[in-house]
């Protein structure tokens, strides 16, 4: 079931011809996708030793199949991205608790490298529009 809370992530706009309005929108969405996967990565930590807990993710995969779909190519039925409980391996403890602390410090450490090069590359596109509109250095 998704997150009432969960961020909310919306298609490109098809009537946009401006590739920099593009740019920014796939950026912003990067960002909202790695700070939704921290989300769901945190709770998982969090409640490691919660007996009956179920590890959420947030399932890229998924969302990018949908968005390159050759059925719908300008994104206009892109599914809102949101928490849902998976079972990756199947492995579950004694407890019901499928939550490994390996497998989520890593995917952890792989969603920060992936949040910082957003931010990194939306930071760089500001740099350059700042510089653009202070007339290129003159």
């Amino acid at each position: 079931m998704p997150d009432e809370n969960a961020l909310k992530i919306y298609p490109f706009s098809p009537d946009s011809n401006d590739m920099e309005i593009s740019t920014s929108d796939a950026l912003a969405r990067a960002l909202d996708y790695g700070s939704l996967k921290m989300q769901a990565l945190s709770n998982n930590l969090s409640n490691f030793n919660t007996p009956g807990y179920k590890r959420r993710d947030v399932p890229f995969a998924d969302l990018l199949n949908t968005a390159v779909s050759d059925d719908d190519p300008h994104g206009d039925n892109l599914e809102k991205p949101a928490i849902t409980i998976s079972n990756p391996g199947g492995a579950m403890r004694l407890d019901g608790n499928n939550v490994d602390i390996d497998t989520e410090t890593a995917s952890m450490a792989a969603t920060e490298i992936f949040y910082n090069g957003a931010a990194q590359l939306m930071q760089n596109k500001f740099t350059a529009l700042k510089y653009v509109i202070s007339g290129g250095g003159q």
